[in-house]
């Protein structure tokens, strides 16, 4: 009887993580060095609170959002995080990649997670996307996301 109480307990502790953070669009200023389009990239972080323990997905899943049109065709995507590292998981089939922490790939969402029996001293960090050109790196738009600590393992998308 404990053991059922205890998962009940669990299972409703995730399901108001996972309901909690749904739809979260965490944004900074885009600054883009190349040219003076009006175009806005951003991060969609899809949930606001994380923690590998009590968690349905391996990481946050974060999206790279345009608010106007980019050729897609000669672009890379450059995620770098001070802490963490980054995912590839593709949930039709379960697989999860361990990438890194500073990658380029040509998928506008990866996620982002932490290995639970590494300690991250730090309160706060960034998360780091870098939309460079294919042909010779240079980078066309950049921004950021601000993740906090609030306690071990526990992680917020700073707003």
């Amino acid at each position: 009887m404990r053991l059922k109480k205890y998962i009940s307990i669990i299972l409703s502790s995730i399901l108001i993580f996972v309901l909690s953070g749904c739809g979260n669009k965490d944004m900074q200023v885009t600054k883009n060095p190349e040219n003076n389009k009006k175009i806005e990239v951003t991060i969609d972080s899809q949930i606001n609170e994380y923690s590998p323990l009590m968690s349905s997905t391996p990481g946050i899943p974060l999206t790279a959002k345009f608010n106007g049109s980019i050729s897609e065709s000669n672009i890379i995507f450059h995620w770098v995080t001070e802490q963490g590292t980054f995912l590839n998981w593709q949930p039709s089939t379960g697989k999860v990649s361990v990438l890194d922490k500073d990658i380029k790939i040509n998928d506008q969402k990866i996620y982002w997670s932490i290995d639970p029996n590494v300690k991250i001293k730090d309160s706060s960090f960034k998360i780091y996307l870098k939309i460079e050109n294919k042909d010779n790196s240079k980078v066309i738009y950049e921004t950021s996301i601000e993740v906090e600590q609030n306690k071990e393992s526990f992680f917020t998308i700073k707003k």
